[in-house]
């Protein structure tokens, strides 16, 4: 009874994600995938370590040490992609090296984010061992069969598994949880998102940039949309970012390709995560292009730094509901709607500002932790 009282303040967390290593490290990203949800667990692992609870990390091996310790977090390696025979290197290393570090955090509680084979191993060791589990939602795609963005028949069989043994699902938006009930009659309670929150911002005309595009070139982001953008504002400074997603490798030559032809385009590829922030900084109005998502970690970023966002995807109708920016459906509303941010410094100047303050009062470390740590210390 003492120890299941300790636990509910404070607990020994062990969290999952593959690529979490290229935002811990702040790596270049070339050859590391970053995306939103590393993003989320780095900044969510760094918050429960500063409230006192024992975290692990566990990340593939991209040549770092089998255990360091970064930002009071305990990161462990499991393996590197290449490793191990075709056809045979799911189970070794891949899963071997991952149950034994799973074992070596001898935690409370296992949580993964996302869809995939991760979430089935987690819900099986677990099991096995008598602990809890907690799975969140990372995508609108992740609540139904017909949409999940797993392709290999065995790793949609693991996330199924893991799905329906999780102890508690936690989602980014009402409509996730509306779906997971519809497609699999499971409850999701509806858990925010992490983001750093500037201490000072420039005012919208302090500012250098017009327009930002950032995200991982995959063809549901439609980066092409953003450089129709472009090329139709030639009065506008623009600024995009965002790694190569490998099975799309070509998506990303032609963005770069079709950004040369663009003289108010500066195109920087994939950069470090501490290096977005300058870009959100200097931004006026972020773009995104998207036809889903689960809730970008951009549009937390966006606001945080006062950046009103134009956008193709709005979850929950927050951006229209709350006067975040504007959502739009095209690129041609996409257009319209940054003109006329841009050619009405009052109307963009309070833009920002609710944009700011609601980062203030929804973003806050301690008003977003606390789904999550209901769901943790439970």
């Amino acid at each position: 009874m003492q120890r299941d009282s300790q636990q509910r303040t404070s607990a020994r967390i062990c969290m999952l994600n593959y690529y979490a290593w290229g935002v811990i490290a702040d790596l270049d990203g070339k050859n590391i995938h970053i995306g939103g949800e590393e993003v989320q667990h780095a900044l969510m692992s760094r918050y429960l370590a500063r409230s006192g609870h024992q975290v692990t990390s566990l990340v593939g091996d991209f040549g770092q040490q089998p255990v360091e310790q970064v930002g009071g977090v305990t990161v462990r390696k499991t393996f590197a992609l290449r490793a191990g025979l075709p056809g045979l290197r799911f189970f070794a290393p891949r899963l071997t090296s991952t149950w034994a570090a799973m074992k070596a955090a001898d935690a409370d509680v296992y949580y993964v984010s996302c869809a995939g084979a991760s979430v089935g191993i987690a819900a099986a060791f677990c099991r096995r061992h008598a602990r809890r589990l907690v799975f969140r939602i990372a995508s609108d795609a992740d609540c139904a069969p017909a949409t999940l963005m797993l392709t290999n028949a065995r790793d949609r069989m693991l996330y199924h598994y893991g799905l329906r043994r999780a102890d508690a699902i936690l989602a980014q938006t009402d409509r996730q949880a509306e779906l997971l009930l519809k497609n699999y009659g499971l409850h999701a309670e509806v858990a925010g998102m992490f983001s750093d929150l500037p201490e000072t911002i420039l005012a919208p005309a302090e500012r250098s940039t017009d327009l930002l595009w950032l995200a991982n070139m995959r063809s549901m982001k439609r980066p092409e949309w953003f450089i129709d953008m472009v090329r139709e504002l030639p009065e506008l400074v623009c600024e995009m970012a965002g790694g190569a997603h490998p099975p799309e490798r070509d998506l990303y030559l032609r963005a770069e390709q079709g950004s040369r032809a663009l003289p108010n385009l500066r195109f920087h590829g994939q950069v470090k995560f501490g290096a977005t922030r300058s870009l959100f900084a200097r931004a006026r109005i972020f773009v995104n292009t998207s036809s889903f998502e689960g809730f970008p970690n951009t549009y937390l970023q966006a606001w945080a730094n006062g950046v009103p966002v134009v956008a193709t995807f709005d979850p929950d109708g927050i951006i229209a509901r709350l006067g975040l920016g504007v959502a739009v459906s095209d690129v041609a509303g996409a257009v319209a709607a940054a003109r006329a941010l841009l050619a009405d410094p009052a109307q963009l100047a309070a833009c920002s500002a609710r944009c700011r303050a609601y980062a203030a009062t929804r973003l806050a470390p301690e008003t977003v932790s606390a789904p999550y740590l209901s769901a943790l210390l439970a």
